[in-house]
């Protein structure tokens, strides 16, 4: 059975590779979703810390006023049209000598 030749028609060969595509784009589809789930946390988790590191009130809006916005941009929602402008406080390195 390791050389046998299998003669299927034309048919039955449009259905498996239909099927495959599918499944091809269905795979993509699921690896770039998740891609970018990954990255939506990253960014939220990178957030919170930033503003847990703020030793005042500005600073950490700021980083708040960020991830706000983070989620908003994942979730398609347009938090201008909806609340007006947001208040971003101070950007600020967060335990660093840089200025």
């Amino acid at each position: 059975m390791k050389d046998a030749t299998v003669t299927i028609s034309y048919e039955s060969f449009q259905a498996i590779k239909t099927k495959a595509d599918k499944f091809d784009k269905l795979t993509s589809e699921n690896e770039e979703a998740a891609s970018k789930e990954s990255s939506f946390i990253a960014k939220l988790s990178t957030c919170i810390e930033k503003a847990n590191e703020c030793q005042t009130a500005e600073h950490n809006q700021y980083h708040i006023a960020l991830g706000i916005r983070a989620i908003c941009e994942h979730y398609d929602y347009d938090l201008k049209a909806e609340y007006g402008e947001l208040g971003v406080g101070q950007a600020y390195l967060c335990c660093s000598n840089i200025q």
